[in-house]
């Protein structure tokens, strides 16, 4: 079963000929080498976010805005993702 579904999924996707190794491996390592490059502006923009966040409820806090608000933003702020946990800290 889970052979076959494998085959259709190549067969979809037009490949005579699966990747080498090596080629897997190159693709990998060009990856993970411009997300490394990116990660410095993903940590910032997180930062931004958060900073965003918690003034926004400061602000909601101190002019006492309406349960249903505070409600419908806090479910847009656990929508956002945590850092995964295999991302090094810089």
């Amino acid at each position: 079963m889970a052979c076959q579904a494998a085959k259709r999924h190549f067969d979809s996707l037009g490949l005579k000929k699966l990747p080498s190794i090596q080629s897997l491996k190159q693709e990998y390592a060009a990856l993970k080498a411009e997300n490394k490059k990116r990660y410095p502006e993903y940590t910032q923009a997180r930062e931004k976010m958060i900073k965003l966040f918690t003034a926004q409820n400061n602000m909601e806090q101190v002019l006492g805005a309406p349960e249903k608000e505070r409600n419908r933003y806090h479910q847009q702020e656990t929508h956002c993702l945590p850092l995964p946990a295999h991302y090094p800290i810089m």
